[in-house]
């Protein structure tokens, strides 16, 4: 990176520039180099120091070097996964208690999902406040976890699932949508006899000789499942059509807020994906049915999962890691901006989570797997509100970066973390309203954290 500031007094509230949707376009885009990404990438930095942070946010994160300064955004120093803290000291000598299979990136992600760096085997610590809060939302259907990242094992408890979406309108069964038509009560009715419901139509009846038999436990099951899918799809489906926001902000270059701008607009040869931006989209706006109460009444707490792909870059990272910086910067800011419109920003934290940073060091051609990385969280309204984020703040302890240094793991610039995110994880799930009782089984190694007696003294002091 070539040793120079950017200055983001283009890009600051006192300019306008993000805030009203005027940010440089194309050429003007405040890290243009060239209309390369690959440039951009490595032109300099927006400097921290005015926060008191000995950091520097890459040039193609404008709107995310924006959030910290408007404390709307902290850093999370070096962390990652750990059983307990470790130095290299330890690990030269052969001694140290390190997490499972430590850079295999499906068994790191495995770990942060569970709160376990030791064991392969367990549930996810969001399943495990499902199964322990069943009646947090009252009776609603779509229980307490929401998944744009599959079927995820964070989110799966013993006696619990989460709900499953594609990004946009939920799934809507046109033909088995009731009142549409004769044929869809038809089909509807049809449906529902077959996993064993009693019903009529105007034209059929489906009465208990004539309904499928569901007194086989797994039959059951299967069958309960099916319906359940059924009639959410019904309550998700009516509720969307009826809940579209017309958000005023704009995004940072003038596009409606949740648009994804062109390539020409970033100033890079090649576009963005958008898939996090969307996602978050979709977020927003289920946050809103909830809040708004279209989801049903007492329905006040979720916890959604979404995903940006592509991290593990090796020889390619000069051309697809800023095209991931640079989604990642819009799409927290599009976020953070929806909130604000709505008047959530106080009641979600947003936080980052990822399995592996990438060794200082390069292997003839790219960056290789690594351990420690600095992470994100996200809310509040940036003016020190009691319960909210402790924003514009590092929280953690910076590394030492050179090459065979205290924090390196190999002689590499595989650094050593010094942050566990189940200290982290611990402090959002506490703000979100889980005691200290459950929080030794979510993330049962914070024990070997504490700075005093008390078990709470490992969790990181987020909030206000």
């Amino acid at each position: 990176m070539q040793d120079r500031d950017l200055d983001l007094a283009t890009v600051t509230t006192n300019q306008g520039n993000l805030n009203q949707g005027t940010l440089g376009s194309g050429s003007a885009n405040p890290y243009n180099q060239d209309l390369s990404q690959a440039s951009a990438y490595t032109r300099g930095h927006y400097p921290l120091t005015t926060k008191g942070i000995d950091l520097g946010v890459n040039g193609v994160m404008p709107e995310l070097a924006q959030l910290i300064h408007n404390n709307r955004v902290s850093i999370l120093a070096n962390t990652s996964t750990l059983i307990k803290p470790v130095t290299r000291s330890e690990i030269k000598a052969g001694n140290a208690v390190l997490p499972k299979f430590l850079f295999a990136h499906n068994h790191q992600q495995r770990e942060l999902q569970t709160g376990r760096a030791d064991s392969l085997g367990d549930i996810g610590w969001a399943g495990q406040i499902a199964d322990n809060w069943s009646n947090v939302n009252g009776s609603n259907s779509l229980g307490l976890n929401i998944s744009y990242f599959g079927n995820n094992r964070m989110m799966i408890g013993r006696s619990t699932s989460p709900l499953v979406l594609k990004t946009g309108a939920p799934p809507n069964i046109a033909h088995l949508k009731e009142g549409i038509s004769n044929s869809s009560d038809d089909r509807r009715a049809l449906f529902k006899a077959l996993a064993g419901i009693q019903g009529s139509t105007n034209r059929l009846h489906f009465d208990a000789t004539n309904t499928v038999d569901t007194s086989a436990p797994f039959k059951h099951l299967y069958n309960s499942l099916l319906l359940k899918s059924l009639l959410t799809f019904d309550q998700l489906n009516d509720s969307w059509n009826a809940s579209q926001i017309n958000f005023t902000t704009p995004g940072p270059y003038g596009e409606a807020l949740f648009d994804i701008p062109t390539h020409q607009q970033l100033g890079f040869s090649d576009s963005i994906n958008g898939q996090l931006i969307e996602q978050l989209a979709t977020v927003a706006q289920m946050i809103h049915m909830g809040a708004t109460g279209v989801l049903g009444p007492g329905y006040n707490r979720q916890i959604f999962l979404v995903q940006l792909a592509g991290f593990d870059t090796h020889s390619s990272q000069a051309a697809t890691h800023p095209l991931l910086l640079r989604e990642l910067s819009l799409g927290l800011w599009k976020f953070q901006k929806s909130l604000e419109e709505l008047g959530y920003a106080k009641q979600v934290t947003t936080f980052t989570m990822s399995d592996f940073g990438r060794t200082l060091s390069q292997n003839g051609d790219g960056t290789d797997h690594a351990w420690g990385s600095h992470q994100l969280v996200m809310g509040g309204l940036g003016n020190g509100s009691a319960a909210s984020l402790d924003g514009g703040k590092l929280f953690g302890t910076l590394p030492d970066l050179h090459l065979g240094g205290e924090d390196d793991f190999s002689d590499k610039g595989c650094i050593i973390p010094t942050m566990a995110q189940d200290q982290v994880n611990a402090a959002i799930v506490r703000w979100f309203g889980v005691d200290d009782g459950l929080m030794q089984s979510l993330f049962p190694n914070l024990v070997h954290f504490q700075t005093n007696g008390n078990f709470d003294s490992a969790y990181v002091d987020l909030f206000v």
